[in-house]
């Protein structure tokens, strides 16, 4: 098993028309599990970004990202994780988190450039 910090978690499209990366705006600790096909074994959010799609919607430090679209955390792979999260500017992303008591809020995250 390997970390990696994934930083202003950016796993994102570009905006073709700005020209500028459409960003979900956290700083995060993902754990993942293989080599040639990680899967995603946590995803705990370190720090949101002032300003972010993410602060927008509510997302804090501390939280976990316990699934992305449909794509459950642990077991999704990195890659699938990757493109559920690119997104234009104004596109929706689906998230589950689960907070620090262990309670679970699903949130919608419209994405932006910012």
């Amino acid at each position: 098993m390997f970390k990696f910090i994934a930083i202003l978690i950016s796993i994102t499209s570009l905006n073709a028309l700005a020209g500028e990366e459409v960003k979900l705006g956290v700083l995060g600790n993902v754990g993942a599990d293989g080599f040639f096909s990680p899967k995603i074994t946590s995803f705990t959010i370190e720090k949101v970004e002032p300003n972010s799609p993410a602060e927008k919607a509510g997302i804090v430090a501390g939280q976990k990202i316990i699934a992305i679209e449909k794509c459950k955390i642990p077991g999704c792979p990195a890659s699938e994780a990757k493109e559920l999260m690119r997104k234009e500017s104004g596109e929706i992303l689906q998230l589950l988190l689960e907070n620090e008591d262990g309670s679970q809020l699903p949130l919608k995250v419209t994405m932006s450039v910012w």
